[in-house]
């Protein structure tokens, strides 16, 4: 018992300490995994007492590679379900969907598998295991790493604020660009209160026949339906990418004579994601996010996931002896 206390304050500290030093490294949702599971292992220790430690714990970590085996399972296939034609095609909703089914099925049919008591069944139990318990924990860990991030936006002064860019429609500024503007918006007037007039950069260069730059559109929202003058926007009309919309505009404020560290606004699906891009691009700043709805949240949520966890192809390979040994106990205990 005194060991399983000692693990929780542990490994609640780690986290602790690695969330105020950076919250921007997915080492953050790293630490908290353990955290949660040794603070569900004592609770599970005290509700089974006289259970060995050790299968309290292997219990506490079969059902976690579970939960997160069903909620990837899930976001995949609600994803599927509700993402727009314009983004995937039918292949890719049937493709994407089959795989989520398949993460749903795929602890049952471990046990299934395992049950035949044959060599070929055990294999292809443990295979699949390994692979569906590694996604599990892989998803929670960026959760982990994401949602605390979007929770708790930094309240940081600044004197430049950047926005970045989304799809236009019919060269119009469709709801969620314009939560990220109104959250740009909402930022501005808070540090107006603190005694600075911060300068805000649109940033977006995409452009064809029927859309305008995306900066072009966002700059028109800020200064015609939002008030902000004309004269603390600046439009950033090249960048493709996240990476060069931030390098860009800091280009653009640094110009205009502002220092950072600044504050960057987006989505709050996408808020993690751009943090982690601009530290590894060497800038300390926050960022924060608008509201994204409801039916969006799924497919965004898969697509932050893949993107992101493909930076940190390193972390991924680290976690599969832990999935490996983990699956391998299970099969044996059962």
């Amino acid at each position: 018992m005194l060991g399983v206390v000692a693990a929780v304050a542990l490994w609640w500290t780690a986290y602790l300490l690695l969330f105020r030093r950076d919250r921007r490294r997915l080492r953050t949702g790293l630490a908290l995994l353990p955290a949660l599971c040794s603070s569900v292992t004592l609770l599970a220790d005290l509700a089974l007492q006289g259970r060995p430690l050790g299968e309290v714990l292997l219990l506490v970590a079969g059902a976690v590679s579970l939960v997160g085996a069903l909620t990837l399972g899930v976001t995949v296939v609600v994803g599927a379900a509700v993402v727009s034609p314009l983004e995937s095609g039918p292949v890719g909703r049937l493709l994407s969907g089959l795989g989520g089914l398949a993460l749903l099925i795929a602890p049952w049919a471990v046990v299934a598998l395992v049950g035949t008591e044959t060599p070929l069944g055990i294999g292809v139990g443990v295979a699949g295991g390994m692979i569906a318990a590694h996604l599990g924990l892989t998803f929670l860990v960026f959760l982990g790493a994401t949602v605390p991030y979007q929770l708790f936006p930094s309240r940081r002064e600044s004197s430049g604020i950047i926005i970045l860019g989304s799809v236009l429609f019919d060269g119009r500024v469709p709801p969620l660009l314009r939560r990220r503007l109104d959250r740009a918006v909402a930022e501005r007037e808070r540090l107006l209160a603190l005694g600075i007039d911060p300068v805000l950069v649109t940033s977006g260069g995409k452009a064809d026949a029927v859309n305008p730059p995306e900066s072009t559109a966002m700059a028109a929202y800020l200064v015609g339906v939002a008030g902000v003058p004309a004269d603390r926007v600046r439009t950033e009309t090249d960048s493709r990418t996240t990476e060069e919309n931030l390098l860009f505009s800091h280009r653009i404020l640094e110009e205009a004579g502002r220092q950072g560290p600044f504050i960057i606004t987006t989505s709050r699906y996408h808020a993690f994601r751009a943090a982690l891009l601009a530290r590894g691009l060497g800038f300390d700043d926050e960022v924060v996010g608008g509201p994204t709805a409801l039916s969006y949240l799924p497919t965004a949520a898969l697509r932050e996931f893949v993107i992101t966890m493909s930076y940190r192809k390193r972390w991924i390979a680290a976690l599969v002896p832990v999935t490996v040994a983990l699956v391998v106990l299970l099969v044996r205990a059962a």
